[in-house]
């Protein structure tokens, strides 16, 4: 039950703050909440979250070939998804408005927010490092094809766009933090504190952002998207499981490789749609309603299929293979649930 508890506890938190927006959209409590919540999160509490949790970190004491195969792990399987939701979308007949959030609903998760607190409840600090790893993975693709993508897409005149549509405040922002991480840079606590504040900020404005959209938008319609249902498929079932029975393949041809570092991939790759694309999409004219009704019902069904991820990761690759006797933590796990499965 621990995984359990490790997606329910953060997942409660992220719907109270959607009933939050929802309610103060409906009653008109705050007048304008969605564009003021979306220039904020875009214009300052975005920026900052990017520069802090950046700079923040520490890869230099994780071997290269663990780092190497997060980071092959990630760009594959988000360029995978780009691909596989990109002609999906086509088959399913998504309109062309809303085909590139589709695309990105469906490739990019949640990986901060939901994936660090539920793969530290699980694996502790060395599994959080990983965590890290892969969603440093997943930023950079955001906001460098993403942002250029967004940028493209929400040109009135394509004839007119250029480079420079590239920058703005959240790609700098990964800029800044990318150049301060392989620089070993770090922030003075004087702009660290208020920066990792503001930033903290990002996560619950845009779920009450989502909230906010969702006022306006039919439930129903949602949970009856064949498009929204083909996301939770190919993100949260489909490519985990690809990468759970690649790994159980090709474990034996890295015995030193932490087994750790294969399922915290898996349980990466499975997470939802990420929150702040409700966001963007609303910054860049690419159908917001959409992306919060995604976000919303991926969310909701990640409950279920997370659990179902971690089970399998831990028959495939757990089970057949013994844990490093010195990780009391993980043992613990690995044995209480050999007591479940033999009884």
């Amino acid at each position: 039950m621990n995984e359990w508890f490790a997606v329910l506890n953060p997942l409660s938190f992220l719907a109270f703050l959607v009933l939050i927006g929802y309610v103060a959209e409906k009653t008109e409590y705050v007048a304008g909440l969605r564009e003021k919540i979306s220039k904020l999160v875009t214009h300052i509490t975005l920026p900052a979250l990017i520069v802090v949790s950046l700079s923040d970190q520490d890869i230099q004491e994780v071997p290269f070939l663990e780092v190497f195969t997060v980071v092959v792990s990630g760009v594959l399987a988000i360029s995978s998804l780009l691909v596989i939701n990109y002609f999906l979308g086509k088959l399913l007949g998504v309109p062309a408005e809303r085909q590139l959030i589709h695309s990105f609903l469906g490739s990019f998760g949640n990986v901060i927010f939901l994936g660090y607190p539920f793969i530290f409840f699980l694996f502790g600090e060395k599994g959080l490092l990983y965590a890290i790893l892969f969603s440093m993975v997943n930023e950079l693709i955001v906001w460098t094809f993403g942002a250029y993508m967004l940028n493209r897409k929400s040109q009135i005149d394509p004839q007119g766009w250029g480079v420079k549509y590239l920058f703005n405040p959240n790609t700098i922002a990964f800029i800044i933090g990318l150049s301060m991480l392989f620089l070993g840079l770090r922030l003075p606590a004087i702009i660290h504190a208020p920066m990792a504040h503001l930033g903290s900020a990002t996560i619950p404005l845009s779920m009450m952002f989502i909230g906010a959209i969702l006022a306006g938008s039919s439930f129903v319609r949602a949970i009856n998207s064949p498009s929204i249902w083909s996301v939770c498929l190919t993100k949260m079932v489909f490519m985990p499981i690809i990468f759970i029975v690649g790994f159980s393949l090709l474990f034996p041809l890295f015995p030193n490789m932490s087994i750790i570092v294969f399922s915290i991939i898996v349980l990466q790759i499975a997470m939802p749609s990420a929150v702040n694309l409700s966001v963007l999409a609303d910054r860049y004219r690419a159908d917001p309603e959409y992306a919060a009704q995604t976000i919303f019902v991926t969310t909701f069904v990640c409950a279920f299929t997370l659990p179902a991820m971690y089970f399998l990761c831990t028959n495939s690759i757990f089970y057949q293979i013994p844990f490093d006797a010195t990780d009391t933590g993980t043992c613990l796990k690995y044995n209480v649930l050999k007591t479940m499965l033999v009884c």
